[in-house]
This record gives C-alpha cells, sequence and structure tokens, in this order.
C-alpha cells in the first residue's frame, strides 16, 4: 500500500509536522510513505533523513490558485500511484479533495486545530472521505457537520532516558517551557509565573526551549523587553529551537504550558514520558492528555496565581514530584507511537478495501 502524505508546511511549524514525522517513519514494511510539500525545508530533510520519498509540488494560497493548478496537481498526484492521500492541514486538504475525487483515491484530513476554518471547512466535509482528529476537543470543531470526525490522539516513541547528565549544572531545579515562540502560547504568563517562583528561590532557573519565526520576531521582543529589568530575568535561558529536548525534560522540576489553545499538547506526552511533571492550562485537548492531581495539575486559563501555587508545590516537594513524575511515564504510555500506528493502519485497511 502506498500512502502520500500532503503538507502545506515544508518546514517545522509546530506539534504536527512531528508527529506526522513519526507515523511516517514508525509504519510498517506493507506501508510505503510518501511526503508531498509545496517546496524543500526542515521538515522535508528530516523526512529524507528518515528514507522518506519526497516530493515537491506546488500548493498556492486557494485565492491564487488557478485551474491550471488543479489539472497538473491531478496528474502529478495520479503519476505517483497513491492508494491514499493523507493530508496533515486544511490547504494540503483541499488540493488532495480535488484530486481524489477526480481520481477516485480515498482522502484523508487529518486535523490538529480546534480552530473553525468556516467555509473552508464545509468544502473539506465534502471532498474528504474521513477526518482524523488528535483530540475530543479539535473534533468539536466538526460537531455540526453530517460527516463524523473520528479522534486517534497523536502517538510518540516512548523511551524514558534517566540517566543524562544535567544540561544546566548550575540549577539545582529548573522549570521548562518547550515550544514555537507566538503569541498564542502566552509566554509572558510563564514568565510572570517564574518571577513570582524566582522571588522564593534564588536558586531557581527557567529554561526556555523554543524558536520564534520571522513573523513572531517582534512578539518574542516585546516579552523579554517587559522583564529585562527584573533581578530574575538573569536567570532566563534561552535556547532557541533544539533538536534534542530529552535532556531537558530529564532534568525538569516542571513543565509548564500556558498556551490560549491546544490541539492535542505534545510537549505534555514527552515531558511526562521522561517522569516530569506538568502544569498546563486546561484548554483544547490538554485536559485529555493528562489528569489534575495525578500527573500534574490543570490550571483554569489565565489563573497565573493558580499555576504559580501548582508549581511551587512541585519545587518544594520532593515526594510529591517524584510521584507526580512516576503517574505522568505510566500515562505517556497510553499515547505511544505504537499504539497510534495500529489505530492509523486499520484505517487505511478499511479505507482501501472500502473503495475496491
Amino acid at each position: 500500500m502506498r500512502v502520500v502524505y500532503l503538507s502545506q508546511f515544508p518546514n517545522m511549524v509546530g506539534g504536527g509536522e512531528y508527529s506526522l514525522l513519526d507515523l511516517m517513519g514508525n509504519l510498517p514494511k506493507s506501508i510505503e510513505p510518501v511526503l508531498v510539500t509545496p517546496s524543500e525545508g526542515v521538515f522535508t530533510d528530516k523526512a529524507k533523513k528518515k528514507n522518506i520519498r519526497h516530493v515537491t509540488l506546488p500548493m498556492p494560497p486557494l485565492k491564487q490558485a488557478r485551474f491550471s493548478t488543479f489539472s497538473t496537481w491531478r496528474k502529478d498526484i495520479k503519476a505517483l500511484k497513491p492508494d491514499i492521500l493523507h493530508a496533515n492541514n486544511s490547504r494540503a486538504a483541499f488540493y488532495a479533495g480535488v484530486a481524489g475525487k477526480q481520481l477516485g483515491i480515498p482522502v484523508i484530513f487529518h486535523c490538529r486545530v480546534s480552530d473553525p476554518d468556516g467555509l473552508m471547512d464545509t468544502l473539506l466535509q465534502r471532498l474528504v472521505d474521513m477526518m482524523i482528529c488528535n483530540s475530543e476537543a479539535v473534533a468539536q470543531r466538526f460537531v455540526d457537520f453530517p460527516k463524523p470526525a473520528h479522534v486517534i490522539y497523536n502517538g510518540l516513541p516512548i523511551t524514558p532516558f534517566p540517566n543524562l547528565p544535567n544540561p544546566l549544572p548550575s540549577a539545582d531545579q529548573f522549570v521548562l517551557f518547550v515550544g514555537r515562540i507566538t503569541a498564542e502560547k502566552q509566554l509572558e504568563h510563564a514568565l510572570e509565573v517564574f518571577g513570582a517562583l524566582a522571588t522564593q528561590d534564588e536558586g531557581l532557573h527557567f529554561v526556555v526551549v523554543g524558536g520564534a519565526g520571522p513573523e513572531d520576531e517582534g512578539y518574542l521582543q516585546e516579552v523579554k523587553d517587559m522583564f529585562t529589568n527584573q533581578d530574575w530575568f538573569k536567570r532566563v535561558h534561552w535556547l532557541g529551537f533544539c533538536h534534542d529536548v530529552t535532556k531537558w525534560y530529564v532534568h525538569a522540576s516542571t513543565l509548564i504550558l500556558t498556551s490560549k489553545h491546544e490541539g492535542f499538547g505534545r510537549v505534555l506526552v514527552e515531558a511526562m514520558a521522561q517522569a516530569t511533571p506538568v502544569v498546563a492550562y486546561a484548554v483544547g485537548g490538554v485536559p485529555e492528555v493528562f489528569d489534575d492531581g495525578v500527573e500534574g495539575y490543570l490550571i483554569s486559563p489565565d489563573d497565573k496565581q493558580g499555576m504559580i501555587e501548582a508549581c511551587s508545590n512541585i519545587i518544594d516537594d520532593h515526594d510529591l514530584r517524584h510521584r507526580l513524575g512516576q503517574a505522568g511515564q505510566q500515562r505517556a504510555m497510553q499515547f505511544s507511537i505504537d499504539k497510534h500506528i495500529a489505530q492509523m493502519t486499520a484505517v487505511y485497511e478499511d479505507l482501501t478495501e472500502n473503495n475496491q
């Protein structure tokens, strides 16, 4: 079986690209993946390193597309001889849906974002054969549509690394933030939380892992300017984009997630897999990833004082931190890549059988 995966992003925009890489890179030998993007980038480079075939096809915004664009698309997709088209975002799903309808090829729209997309959602309902969402919260985006959305949680390689050396030996404890730096992630909330914690503990540090794209560099600078005069700001470590965050998860006292919206919350599972307690705003799919008081703490959106108190409890209580971390490792296994692959393989087999 050949599955052609389509993404409008050639670079690593967020967790969706990492999740798609994990899927493509762990398929059984009976399934051949082919990745289609509009250009080359970090995402496509990572796919090639996993020996995944890559093809470049244009995916201009729909307002810029011409009839000839879709005609060429249909021809090029047909040449790939796919059994299934699997799109990772809305624009890619539209192109795949048009080609799939014309060629009689089943199309999957893998939705990882809870924000509705208006007319595009209506069109995709008609064009695709199946919608897969990475959480119940994301599936609510399509609750009023006739075609149901199927929930399959993201899968991650779950490998604990407890013996990695501390990457920040100057700090006995540090709080960790991992994510692409955008206004959606509300990094300023995380820094306010750390500022309150840092005044109570002069040895506590804060590590920020994640970079800002060109469109978000202004936001990042604004956030830094808000706190640069604070004494504790010298204990903030800006690492930018990191290829491997594992060592930081292993030694962090806690991971905090202050997002406005989260379709799933991949970094939560990554942290829990390394026995790191998590504290996060209870938005989107986050409450589906862990239970309040069991693997970490769910905080009402924008309740910075609640997040301060939860983090303080974890930092000050070694036994609590250990208990939450051990429970988190067990919970993380529910989001293993093996489970995800088994579910996705079953979907592919059903679609191809029904299409014969």
